[in-house]
């Protein structure tokens, strides 16, 4: 029998989570998620990421959490992980060589990890074997993945989300095609929308969708976004509901999402708009580039290029 008493709560309603996030843009915000928030986020991606795999895995094998658990990546892993009752190596971010101890000897299902550590994962003797990696938190250069994938010997998965979508919006597993049937090819970037999940590209500038390809801003409303910014419920939204990502992101048409830049690191050059992730891709075919960032200075002989 419980020892404690049953607290009443409306999951829909009540605060579970006030993660503090927003730092990039100012002082940082607590982001208010509820009950029914996490456990949606958990249910739409697990169910996506995890049927074509869960045979031979569910209560039996482990993942290894290579993040943070108060970052919501971490955080989400963790339910995640709980909701298929598979065990949890919980690993020190910085600590590169245990975490390939740990899946060279355990042999987790799974492992939740961000960019940086692929990178370093790269120049360790990791083992190859049946095993899903995902990164998330950071873009993922096609390099990089193509690179991983050919010392592990296993596709990758790569998601995408923020703090107020409590974790998940996006995820690619189409590396998996041909266990899920779901795509004739495997294709990068950050996946398809998960279920229940409305996705809008909108052009900063006109306010109109754009062409099917062309970049526009990405917003998203499903039962994973938060009720609002402490202590206000529904600041940060729309009045509809909607949350503006802030990432500027392009749709092909199979419906996959590549995410482009942030809208606050578009480089003005002499009026045109220059993608800092794309000058990012192109330095990562460099094999002598293991991590680029690309930022905007100005041009004495150009005024307004400050701008």
């Amino acid at each position: 029998e419980p020892h404690t008493e049953t607290v009443e709560i409306d999951p829909k309603t009540d605060i579970a989570l006030l993660p503090f996030t927003g730092g990039t843009t100012g002082v940082p915000k607590g982001t208010m998620l509820t009950h029914f928030n996490l456990t949606s986020n958990v249910i739409q991606t697990v169910h996506w990421m995890m049927d074509p795999l869960k045979v031979g895995i569910v209560g039996k094998g482990a993942t290894a959490i290579c993040v943070p658990i108060f970052h919501s990546y971490g955080h989400w892993a963790i339910h995640a992980s709980i909701s298929w009752g598979l065990k949890m190596f919980l690993m020190d971010p910085r600590d590169m060589v245990r975490i390939v101890d740990v899946i060279n000897e355990y042999r987790p299902a799974i492992v939740f990890a961000v960019p940086a550590h692929y990178v370093a994962f790269c120049d360790l003797p990791l083992k190859k074997g049946q095993i899903f990696y995902y990164s998330a938190a950071a873009a993922l250069p096609p390099e990089l993945a193509e690179e991983f994938e050919k010392i592990s010997g296993v596709p990758m998965g790569e998601g995408y989300g923020a703090t107020e979508t409590t974790a998940g919006t996006t995820v690619n597993i189409s590396a998996f095609s041909k266990v899920t049937g779901f795509m004739k090819q495997v294709k990068r970037g950050v996946g398809v929308p998960l279920p229940d999940t409305e996705i809008r590209v909108i052009n900063p500038e006109t306010g109109e969708e754009p062409p099917i390809g062309e970049p526009g801003e990405l917003w998203v409303k499903g039962p994973q976004i938060m009720a609002g910014y402490w202590p206000t419920l529904g600041s940060g939204l729309e009045e509809d509901g909607w949350l503006r990502m802030g990432d500027m992101v392009q749709m092909d048409e199979d419906g996959y999402f590549t995410v482009v830049d942030r809208i606050k690191d578009m480089i003005n050059v002499g009026g045109n708009k220059v993608y800092s992730r794309v000058i990012d891709d192109i330095l990562h075919e460099h094999p002598a580039v293991e991590v680029a960032g690309v930022i905007g200075v100005p041009d004495p002989e150009r005024p307004g290029s400050e701008r």
